[in-house]
């Protein structure tokens, strides 16, 4: 067990130092070795349109760990001064027009293509930026890396005219993501000593995403209620695209990375209403788009486009490592606990990788809607591998690490509510805009502290929590259109009858969060209440108008070898099959899944209730569905208005698992 932790500092729990930081580079730079062919100068990572970016990424990693002295894998000098020749050689980089690509946006000069092959290739603000990032990173490390003043004078020359082109140049945006446009400026400044982008040009994006954070029924603007993040500002607030994006929330988020920066150079601190904004905003990023595991609390309504991705997971840990150094924008404790998560979510990726063979799949959890290239999946380690030597560059490796209590966010208009303990984390999507298929007023999914899947990821019945009144209705089933209350909070430290027209963060730390929500179709109703606390959660079902009517309460399960055990008051366990079991004498379910699990302790359960299972087919959102405890708690002809209450606890040292499910 040492000699594993000493392998994996994170595995552990550990927070990661600079050694820790740059150890897991080394044990993602195996995933690259073969790829290096010194006659191109290059990885050759098989196109897809990522290996400018995987190349300039895997420069960062070279650059900061020649920078900082270090002997590990990480450390490849030549290499690292190849690639800083390629980079500027063209392809990839354009000075003039390259031939379009129908369809593409961003075609711009100069700048740099997605292809170090061909010209006719891809370009995009996330192109520029990570090249840039990689050779602004071998520019602090020229010396280690010995790079001649010549290639350094080209760097710098290179760098400055795609920072003062006009795609570049205030006012120019990419809907409103301003963070790629930070990234060039401090480049910029940083090569060239010239700071008037990053202290100018910067403040007015900050200004202009604070200013456009206001919308109406045409145009969203840049956050709706609860400040969730609209991914097309000029769209309407319900474009599937505006549901929210926890991915592109992130991205933006990490304009941080580059505050502190922009603030010694001069630039003026924002005033006091926008700075009142981004803290809450960043407050709710941490709150609503990230777990104690270390992964990101996912609902996009860029759906299966962008759901589960790993390469989107590399950029989202972009925030963290952002608020973590953010010293000028966010409060020590705050950043403490960015740090880690951003640790947390490098043991994550490392542990996908080491299960599937060195490299994390391109999608995660099995979702496969939209299949992803082997050069995604490499690009999502490169981006790792980066990340963790940045995290190095920012100084976190001497900083503290604070485990986060448990947090939430809310969204009143959508009823969004995340939640993340260091026990599990979950998310309720009352409205999906259409953009996915999962949702209701039930948990959406639920991870243990780990990240491991407990339950389920996303299902639709069976395969999902909550009441299915057969023929009538189901709780877990999402609105697509905005309107009313769909979950109310009616216990909270802030968002107890949030306003839908507020543009503040209802979000951060709590002690016992509560939330109610109604369902009612044909005479039936359903209303539900949830509790959370640090190390469980707490539903109740009562049901209304459904006499004549079958109802049953759905515990899903996930993965391989997922099975339910049902335990008796004196500890007998009996396994749960087809065949019904009277619930006469049972306290509690167990719910084994592949990994985890969870307890469904039986508070409240009408008389004559009994449990079978049922096996759900894969669904798009929840592809890997074990068995579903189905408890029926009303039977056609019995009355009409029952009740059912459970406390579920995840894998683990809390409770209600310990005890008879732990055994």
């Amino acid at each position: 067990m040492l000699a594993a932790c000493l392998v994996a500092l994170a595995a552990c729990g550990a927070p990661f130092d600079d050694a820790g930081y740059l150890g897991v580079a080394d044990r993602l730079q195996p995933v690259f070795a073969s790829q290096w062919d010194e006659s191109a100068g290059r990885y050759e990572e098989g196109g897809g349109g990522v290996e400018s970016t995987i190349n300039a990424n895997l420069l960062s990693v070279h650059a900061i760990a020649a920078q900082r002295g270090y002997r590990g894998p990480s450390r490849q000098d030549h290499r690292a001064r190849v690639l800083v020749r390629s980079l500027l050689a063209t392809p990839p980089y354009v000075s003039t027009l390259p031939p379009r690509i129908d369809g593409s946006s961003q075609w711009h000069a100069p700048g740099w293509v997605s292809s170090m092959h061909h010209l006719r290739s891809g370009q995009h603000v996330m192109v520029d930026s990570e090249v840039v990032d990689g050779l602004a990173a071998a520019w602090s490390a020229r010396r280690e890396l010995g790079l001649s003043r010549q290639l350094v004078r080209r760097l710098v020359r290179r760098i400055h005219a795609v920072a003062r082109g006009r795609f570049w140049r205030w006012p120019a945006i990419r809907l409103n993501q301003f963070n790629w446009y930070a990234r060039i400026y401090s480049a910029d400044a940083l090569v060239t000593g010239r700071s008037r982008m990053l202290r100018h040009d910067l403040r007015l994006q900050i200004a202009r995403f604070a200013r456009d954070v206001h919308g109406n029924a045409a145009r969203a603007g840049n956050l709706g209620p609860g400040l969730r993040f609209h991914y097309v500002p000029a769209a309407p607030m319900r474009a599937r695209q505006n549901f929210d994006s926890t991915e592109y929330a992130n991205i933006v988020a990490s304009f941080t990375r580059f505050y502190d920066d922009a603030r010694r150079r001069g630039m003026a601190a924002p005033r006091p209403a926008e700075r009142a904004l981004l803290r809450g905003w960043l407050r709710r990023v941490l709150s609503g788009y990230w777990t104690h595991g270390g992964y990101l609390n996912w609902d996009t309504g860029l759906g299966f486009r962008r759901w589960h991705q790993s390469k989107k997971l590399g950029l989202s840990q972009h925030a963290l490592l952002g608020m973590a150094s953010a010293h000028g924008l966010v409060g020590k404790r705050t950043r403490r606990w960015a740090k880690w998560m951003l640790d947390r979510s490098l043991a994550f990726y490392e542990r996908q990788a080491r299960r599937n063979g060195g490299l994390a799949p391109g999608l995660f959890f099995g979702v496969h809607v939209r299949p992803q290239s082997l050069g995604s999946a490499r690009l999502a380690a490169a981006r790792v591998a980066a990340n963790a030597a940045r995290a190095v560059a920012a100084g976190l490796g001497s900083m503290r690490a604070v485990e986060p209590p448990p947090l939430y966010a809310f969204d009143p208009d959508t009823g969004r509510l995340a939640v993340t303990t260091p026990a599990y984390n979950t998310a309720i999507v009352p409205v999906s805009q259409g953009a996915f298929p999962y949702g209701g007023i039930e948990l959406a999914r639920l991870f243990d502290g780990d990240q491991e899947v407990a339950a389920s990821i996303g299902g639709r019945p069976p395969a999902a929590f909550g009441v299915v009144v057969k023929g009538v209705l189901a709780t877990q089933v999402p609105r697509t259109q905005l309107g009313g209350r769909p979950l109310r909070l009616t216990r909270a430290p802030a968002g107890v009858n949030a306003s839908l027209s507020a543009r503040r963060a209802f979000a951060g730390r709590f002690r016992d969060l509560r939330a109610t929500g109604v369902v009612s179709r044909a005479g039936v109703t359903v209303r539900i209440n949830h509790r959370f606390t640090a190390g469980f959660i707490e539903s109740r079902w009562s049901i209304y108008g459904a006499a004549r009517r079958e109802a049953s309460v759905l515990f899903p399960s996930w993965g391989r070898g997922a099975h339910v055990v049902a335990v008796r008051g004196d500890g007998r366990r009996v396994t749960v099959g087809r065949t019904r079991l009277s619930l006469r004498g049972i306290a509690r379910l167990c719910v084994f899944s592949e990994r985890s699990g969870y307890a469904v302790a039986l508070q409240q359960v009408p008389a004559r209730a009994d449990v079978h299972v049922l096996h759900p087919a894969a669904q798009s959102s929840d592809p890997r569905p074990g068995p579903t405890a189905a408890v029926r708690i009303l039977r056609p002809g019995r009355r009409g208005h029952v009740a059912m209450a459970v406390r579920l606890g995840p894998k683990g040292p809390h409770a209600p698992w310990r005890g008879s499910c732990a055994k």
